[in-house]
């Protein structure tokens, strides 16, 4: 091989070997800090004496920004002694409603047997409801999306069990309108459902799945501590 062929196959080599580290350590990278192991469906983080918390965490991965400003929240419920369980979502297989109307003539029972079967004993008996979701195509996750359309089983007449409602949500854009969507839907579920708003908390310009690292400002995980705290 003469020397402009060895130069130009040893360019490309290193060059492959190069990306090909890139894409491992990505890979790796992500499957260590969020995507491998799968959390645990639900984690029951302390049993308090003040309110009882469920926190649904719709976000796909662990330790990526959406649980992180979740566990931000949690750390200041768990301070304050109320009880807190976390369901992960992205651990569990639920599906949207069907609409099928079983559940309004079966003594409430749906029709579907998923997760949710687990959720419906959590979601009854706890005070408020923390819904955390990352900002997908300008709104909430299909996962939370199908949480919600599943609660349908437990209405009675279009009524719902009283709850206090809290919404956390993360997106990489922070423009004026970046939460607008999620935020109104959010208010008019609340409306519907007579829920009480408890708390709005949008951690805007965060670093996603786009980058090597996921990364949240250190502002947003004490606003949201404080806000447990204060719960």
């Amino acid at each position: 091989m003469d020397r402009k062929h060895f130069l130009k196959s040893a360019l490309l080599t290193t060059g492959s070997l190069l990306l090909g580290s890139a894409a491992i350590y990505r890979y790796l990278g992500d499957r260590g800090t969020t995507d491998t192991p799968l959390p645990q469906a639900i984690d029951k983080i302390q049993d308090g004496n003040m309110k009882k918390v469920l926190v649904v965490m719709s976000a796909g991965t662990k330790c990526g920004n959406t649980d992180r400003l979740t566990d931000a929240y949690i750390k200041g419920l768990v301070e304050r002694g109320h009880s807190v369980t976390k369901v992960y979502l992205g651990s569990m297989r639920i599906e949207g409603c069907r609409g099928c109307g079983v559940c309004q003539r079966l003594a409430h029972q749906c029709a579907i047997k998923d997760g949710m079967q687990d959720i419906y004993p959590l979601f009854a008996e706890c005070d408020t409801i923390v819904m955390a979701s990352p900002l997908y195509f300008w709104t909430i996750t299909s996962r939370l999306k199908s949480f919600i359309e599943r609660l349908y089983a437990i209405s009675t007449d279009d009524k719902y069990p009283k709850k206090d409602a809290v919404l956390l949500m993360t997106a990489g854009d922070d423009e004026d309108a970046t939460f607008e969507q999620p935020v109104r839907y959010f208010r008019l579920l609340n409306q519907a459902l007579g829920w009480n708003e408890a708390g709005v908390y949008c951690a805007g310009d965060c670093t996603g799945c786009e980058k090597l690292a996921r990364e949240i400002g250190k502002e947003h995980l004490e606003n949201a501590y404080k806000m447990g705290l204060a719960l």
